[in-house]
């Protein structure tokens, strides 16, 4: 069975208080830094020659349960000390406990010179005045020259004759030119006038209808999906990276974001995770299975005496209506991607707060009863997987004979 199902499995067989106190141990044992081998041996008193020999320390080790357990380092040393929590808790019972040392260090603030500073006041600057104009009486004008008298002036004013009658002569002359320029213009404009006489025939004006172009069609890009086609697919941080960012099942569908060094970067609502290319499949086939067909199978074959309600309710709930409807589960874990609320037969996985799948875990069922369903859509060494219009239905076996099945509206 796959480390990440163990964990599963071990969350749905203990308590919340037993984990805490798995883990403040754990803490009390790794301090400062110590090798997780080590660490293993100290706290059950055997060895386990598969865990890294990586010094931890009891805040990596917080740090790791805060993150939603998604470093893999951590993974199968947390696990194995869960299933042997009895011997763990036994030895610390007869282990001498030694006075914690306080390895606190003050961190002294350098003192701060202070000194004084003068603020510079602010001057103020006058706006400068604007001198009153005063009103003083204008200079007489004084001539530079004097002015002669009347009787100087006498002397040199001409004397005014009568002015002689003009001639008549011009007046014939500009009445003859008036006739002239009359009858030339006549001549000149009557074609003008006779064709604005003349009675004009309207021209018919034909609007033709504007041609309209065709609307452009918008293409929509095409969706491209993988689905994973083993169980338990670390989904990691980056293409070859060791930080697992989310754990998927197979039949898990995702929508592929590129490809890159035989990795395809995936969507996880919100987040991004690497799956390698071995482990996904981009062709999912189809069976004529219905929704009623699959559903009778879950109510005949599995133990729901938890749920007490119908199956399909469940999927239109959220956690506060499934709280509501059969109590607060005793114990809630989450991840990456999503919440886990733990009930004494199975537990439900919650996604965008609904209910996205239903886990029956210790099932008796087995992989011929499994396959009275028909040809499975996917099937591996230990998993199966069937499919309808609405749900998937999915089998997975552990290397200890047990098996645990899921329900997924898809």
């Amino acid at each position: 069975m796959h480390v990440s199902e163990r964990l599963l499995q071990l969350y749905a067989d203990t308590n919340a208080a037993t984990r805490t106190k798995l883990q403040d141990a754990i803490k009390q044992n790794l301090g400062d830094g110590k090798s997780l081998s080590m660490s293993f041996e100290e706290l059950t008193g055997t060895t386990l020659e598969s865990l890294p020999t990586e010094e931890k320390s009891a805040n990596d080790f917080a740090a790791w349960i805060k993150d939603g357990k998604k470093d893999a380092t951590f993974l199968p040393y947390y696990v194995s000390l869960l299933e042997m929590h009895d011997a763990v808790f036994n030895k610390e019972a007869t282990a001498p406990q030694s006075a914690p040392v306080d390895k606190t260090t003050v961190k002294q603030t350098p003192a701060v010179d202070k000194s004084t500073v003068t603020v510079p006041k602010s001057t103020t600057v006058d706006a400068p005045k604007v001198e009153e104009k005063t009103s003083a009486p204008k200079p007489r004008y004084t001539p530079e020259v004097p002015v002669p008298s009347r009787a100087e002036r006498a002397k040199y004013q001409r004397t005014i004759e009568p002015a002689r009658p003009r001639r008549k002569s011009g007046k014939w002359i500009g009445v003859l030119f008036f006739l002239f320029l009359l009858i030339g213009g006549g001549y000149l404009g009557y074609p003008y006038v006779l064709d604005l006489l003349e009675p004009k025939q309207e021209a018919k004006i034909v609007e033709e209808t504007p041609k309209l172009d065709p609307e452009p069609v918008v293409q929509e890009p095409e969706t491209n999906y993988v689905w994973l086609a083993s169980k338990n697919v670390n989904l990691v941080s980056e293409p070859n990276g060791t930080t697992v960012t989310y754990i998927g099942d197979i039949g898990d569908r995702y929508e592929v974001l590129k490809e890159e060094n035989n990795h395809v970067e995936v969507d996880l609502d919100g987040t991004t995770a690497w799956a390698p290319l071995d482990a996904v499949t981009k062709e999912w086939p189809t069976r004529e299975l219905t929704d009623s067909t699959l559903l009778d199978w879950v109510n005949t074959n599995l133990d729901n005496d938890w749920l007490g309600e119908s199956i399909p309710d469940f999927f239109a709930m959220n956690e506060a209506g499934l709280t509501e409807t059969i109590g607060a589960p005793y114990g809630r874990e989450t991840d990456a991607l999503n919440a886990y609320a733990f009930y004494n037969g199975g537990f439900f996985v919650i996604q965008q707060d609904k209910v996205h799948a239903i886990d029956w875990t210790n099932t008796q069922t087995t992989r011929d009863a499994f396959s009275s369903l028909g040809e499975p859509v996917l099937a591996t060494d230990d998993a199966v997987v069937y499919e309808s219009e609405t749900y998937s239905l999915r089998l997975f076996e552990g290397t200890n004979g047990q098996t645990r099945v899921r329900l997924t509206e898809k």
